[in-house]
This record gives C-alpha cells, sequence and structure tokens, in this order.
C-alpha cells in the first residue's frame, strides 16, 4: 500500500499533462512558498536559454596542454557545458528544520575541518515563517535556528557556470548522479580536492544515503516533465512502469523515497540520473530551503548530533570552499595563458 500510494501522482499527472503548466507533489509535513516555485521556474528557465546557447560538443583547449598541467588542475569545474549536459540539469532543494530546544537537541558540536568565510545570516522567512504557527512550528524563526541534515562539506562541491548567465553564477552541485557516459559528466571542485581539510580522505560516494539531500517531494514544468519522460529517465517518469527497469508496475521493493522523495530524478538505478544545483547567489539561498515542518529529524539524530549542520555554517564553508575553487581558476587561466604565449 505505501509503494502504490507513493507512486499514485503520476497516474494523476499523465491524465492531467496537457491542462497545466506546473505540477509539484510533496509529503505532507513538507512547507513549499510561492517564491520557492517562483525561483524554481526562473532558474528552470535560465538553464533552458543557456542550453539553447550552447554547443553539441564543447571545446576542449586543455588537451592541448602539456600532461603535467592537466594532471596540475584536473578536472574543469568552470566553463561551457554542452547542450546535453544542461539537459541534465535542475534546480535543487535542501531540507531544513528549525531547531526548537539547542540545548537539548541541538547542532553539531564541532564543525567539519572546512572553516566558515563570511557566515552569512539566512532569511528564514521565504522557507520557513508559519502563520498557522504552533509550539513544534513557530511563526518566525531565527536564522540560526535552521538546520539540515542530509549532507555536509565533506561531499560537496562547486562549479562556475557558464558566464552566459544572467541569473546564477557560482553553484553548488548536489550528490547522486553517477556518470558512466563521460560526455554527461559536469565536473566541480571538491571542498578536499587538494587534500586541505581532511588528510587523506576520499571523496564520499555519489550515492552514499548520508550526503544525497532526500528532497521530500519534486516540481516540474510540463516541458520538464514530458522531456524527462521521454528521454531522460530510464523506464520514464510517467506510467506504465514496465520492465526492465520497473517490475509489478512499479510496486517493487524500492525505496518508498524512490517515489515521493524524489530519488528517481537524481539518481542512476533505475532514474533519471539528473543533476541538481544550488545557487549560491546570496539573494537565492533562503528560496532554495525547503522546511520539514514536522522537526523530528533533529530528535530522531540526537544520538548523531554530528549530522545536524546549521545553515549558516554550511554556506560559510561553501563560501571558503568558493573561494578556494575561483583561485585556483584565476591559476590555471594564467598558467594557460603564459603556456599560449611561450608556445608563439
Amino acid at each position: 500500500i505505501t509503494r502504490g500510494l507513493a507512486r499514485q501522482h503520476r497516474f494523476v499527472i499523465k491524465d492531467r499533462l496537457q491542462h497545466y503548466d506546473f505540477f509539484a507533489c510533496f509529503e505532507d509535513d513538507m512547507v513549499v512558498k510561492g517564491a520557492t516555485i517562483r525561483h524554481y521556474v526562473d532558474m528552470e528557465a535560465e538553464i533552458y536559454r543557456l542550453r539553447q546557447l550552447a554547443h553539441d560538443t564543447a571545446p576542449n583547449p586543455i588537451v592541448k596542454l602539456p600532461a603535467e598541467v592537466r594532471r596540475q588542475f584536473g578536472d574543469r569545474f568552470f566553463g561551457t557545458l554542452t547542450k546535453e549536459q544542461l539537459k541534465r540539469v535542475i534546480p535543487g532543494f535542501i531540507r531544513v528544520e528549525v531547531l526548537l530546544d539547542e540545548d537539548a537537541y541541538g547542532a553539531q558540536e564541532e564543525l567539519d575541518p572546512v572553516p566558515v568565510t563570511d557566515r552569512p545570516q539566512i532569511d528564514p522567512n521565504p522557507c520557513c515563517s508559519m502563520q498557522d504557527a504552533s509550539e513544534t512550528r513557530p511563526a518566525s524563526p531565527r536564522s540560526d535556528q535552521l538546520v539540515l541534515w542530509e549532507t555536509n562539506i565533506k561531499a560537496l562541491g562547486v562549479r562556475r557556470m557558464p558566464p552566459a548567465s544572467k541569473l546564477f553564477d557560482w553553484v553548488l552541485l548536489q550528490r547522486g548522479p553517477r556518470y558512466f557516459d563521460w560526455e554527461l559528466y559536469i565536473a566541480d571542485y571538491w571542498s578536499n580536492r587538494h587534500n586541505k581539510y581532511y588528510s587523506g580522505a576520499e571523496r564520499p560516494d555519489e550515492k552514499e544515503f548520508l550526503y544525497i539531500n532526500n528532497q521530500g517531494g519534486w516540481m516540474a514544468t510540463r516541458r520538464q516533465i514530458w522531456e524527462w519522460h521521454t528521454d531522460v529517465c530510464l523506464g520514464g517518469f510517467l506510467p506504465p512502469f514496465d520492465a526492465p527497469d520497473f517490475r509489478y508496475d512499479g510496486l517493487d521493493m524500492r525505496n518508498v523515497e524512490y517515489w515521493s522523495g524524489a530519488l528517481q530524478l537524481f539518481t542512476r538505478e533505475h532514474g533519471c540520473n539528473l543533476q541538481r544545483i544550488i545557487s549560491l547567489n546570496p539573494d537565492h539561498v533562503a528560496k532554495q530551503l525547503l522546511y520539514h515542518s514536522s522537526n523530528n529529524k533533529q530528535r530522531q539524530l540526537h544520538k548523531r548530533r554530528f549530522q545536524i549542520v546549521k545553515v549558516n555554517d554550511l554556506f560559510g564553508q561553501l563560501n571558503t570552499v568558493q573561494q578556494d575553487a575561483n583561485q585556483m581558476m584565476d591559476s590555471f587561466i594564467q598558467t594557460v595563458q603564459q603556456y599560449w604565449a611561450k608556445a608563439q
């Protein structure tokens, strides 16, 4: 019954696809506000515009550079993306809660070793202010009460989006997708790229659930849904849910979050393998947070307090990673310019 209910909305959407321009489906304790939907629509439209401007294949002058230069700088985390890469980029979300009793059920007591730079005070109102407030859902939470629990800086990286963008610049690439076609791979600058903060540590696996950012639902335009169904998602996004990608009409023993939490969208196994991005523009951050209004994870995870991260701390750490990435990007550009000057 649980899986049947979790996937039932897909039948409704298939029947109504031509009647509406936009669709959203979230678990019943998720608060989704108009500013969040507006921002998603704007982000999706900008990604689509960049896709129209993009080339089918990306120029890659780095292959002409000496091997030692290529090894020094590794994957390109900035520059152009192809049409096919941008087809698989979607706006992302991060679920948050509001701390109710910080002494008993607070955030991590010791931050991960990535330092915080220019710690922001993210406005909680776009995601988390409540008109129907209660003892467990404050009307006007403070910025420092916002916490997340489904990722942390150890797994994350940033990317500079194509310079043609009029809306966003640096973005966070959320975890989930796994690439076997390297022409679709979208690289980022991992927080520990140069072993600077976690000595000897490897990057957590893309699909490790501790970092994958289950978002408690999804939203999409009609254009996106049709493209996911016909061209992107293995087995399609809408019914019928047929073999080989589905068994028992989608009622097989997969995680219920596959349907209700949108895991299908951003994982590869029988999924769409889409890459979610979070804009690091300070004016955008609050509109990409979704309020898990039951506020129960902070209690459930009180013995794993290290998982509870203050949103302001994480985005301060991302500021540090962005600065590191900026320095490496500038160094790369300077190195390339010097190389070509000598070559001429």
